[in-house]
């Protein structure tokens, strides 16, 4: 038998064994494989909050002016939301929003008014709508920040109903009882369903029966649809019984 190489006899003694992770390492993927997912998920709850998460969200709601000498621009037109009661147009439903002309229109109205809620609340949207959820997100802060209803609102149901909701329930809440006692339809509503379901109970929400009582009441004046009726009447007859 002839003399054959030793890598030809036994080939598999001269390859590098592959190298198999430490533990460590393999719980830093997994932990930023975990990581990815919540960052995922909190993106399709923000798109959902800004968009069409909720099905009263996209009822045409009523035209409001907050204030008389207010402008109406090019981002009311192209990026409000209709369920913003504060909003000072019609509003677009997130299929009819054409997002690269709103967000120009946006950022300049922005340009005009650095600290305007409306318009932070309304670039935030068109941010959402082109996928960018961090800017969206930061936007959408800003115009919580600002004291507007809409971007309070929106916020607060992206913390109650996002992937962290349980951590962020409390927080949600403090910003729902903003909004509520603002010229706002839906914070009111949402805020007493949630207070009736016992979401609250433990966050110490400086809100009374009493106050909860006139923020429905008030919420009758706001109605502008059936839709919207019908909501308000359902509500009330829950909290009659409570």
């Amino acid at each position: 038998m002839p003399n054959l190489p030793r890598a030809k006899i036994l080939p598999h003694l001269h390859r590098k064994l592959p190298r198999f992770p430490a533990e460590a390492e393999m719980q830093s993927v997994a932990e930023r494989g975990r990581r990815r997912i919540r960052a995922l998920l909190a993106a399709g709850a923000l798109f959902v909050t800004l968009f069409a998460g909720y099905p009263l969200m996209n009822r045409i709601g009523r035209h409001e002016t907050v204030n008389s000498a207010a402008t109406v621009t090019a981002c009311d037109k192209l990026a409000a939301h209709p369920s913003d009661t504060q909003k000072l147009t019609i509003g677009v439903n997130q299929e009819q929003m054409d997002v690269a002309a709103a967000k120009t229109a946006c950022i300049q109205a922005l340009t005009a008014h650095p600290h305007d809620g409306r318009t932070l609340y309304q670039l935030s949207r068109t941010y959402i709508g082109d996928r960018d959820f961090q800017a969206g997100l930061t936007y959408l802060r800003e115009s919580a920040e600002s004291g507007y209803a809409q971007g309070q609102f929106s916020l607060a149901m992206f913390f109650i109903q996002g992937p962290e909701r349980v951590a962020k329930e409390c927080e949600g809440g403090q910003l729902l009882v903003k909004a509520a006692r603002q010229r706002h339809f839906y914070a009111k509503i949402y805020l007493g369903r949630y207070w009736l379901d016992g979401m609250f109970k433990d966050c110490g929400l400086p809100v009374t029966d009493t106050e909860l009582t006139q923020m429905i009441s008030a919420a009758g004046e706001l109605t502008a649809s059936p839709e919207e009726q019908h909501d308000l009447t359902e509500l009330e007859a829950r909290w009659e019984k409570r």
